[in-house]
């Protein structure tokens, strides 16, 4: 049954429209219909809890260098994939992910660390 707003007055507040909607979770996550707690980990049947590394609140001296490497982002497997680097025209720009995420080389972006195979091929992912 359709009932049209205006029949009833702009803002007449007993009125309202459902509309059906289908939707889908983003890549990665579920709907938990019942609302228990949801834990990606024991989802993903990881082989182990998610990894501890440290809070950061700056990029840590590393050894890394743009000599040899294309134009663009990098990460720094020496922190561990926290930190990324812009190699443009011979300059270097440092860059933290933030905490509790990891520059993904593939992708060009912090991402979860179940994500991230830190100084790996790609072809491991």
């Amino acid at each position: 049954m359709e009932v049209s707003a205006l029949q009833f007055g702009e803002h007449d507040c007993t009125v309202f429209s459902m509309f059906p909607v289908t939707s889908g979770a983003l890549a990665g996550h579920y709907y938990n219909a019942d609302g228990t707690p949801h834990d990606p980990y024991h989802e993903l049947h990881l082989p182990h809890d998610p990894p501890l590394y440290p809070t950061l609140d700056r990029v840590p001296q590393t050894g890394f260098s743009c000599q040899g490497r294309e134009w663009g982002l990098h990460a720094d497997t020496e922190a561990y994939c926290q930190a990324f680097h812009l190699c443009q025209d011979h300059l270097v720009r440092s860059f933290l992910c933030p905490n509790a995420t990891l520059f993904n080389d593939q992708f060009k972006v912090c991402d979860q660390f179940y994500n991230v195979r830190c100084g790996s091929p790609f072809e491991d992912l």
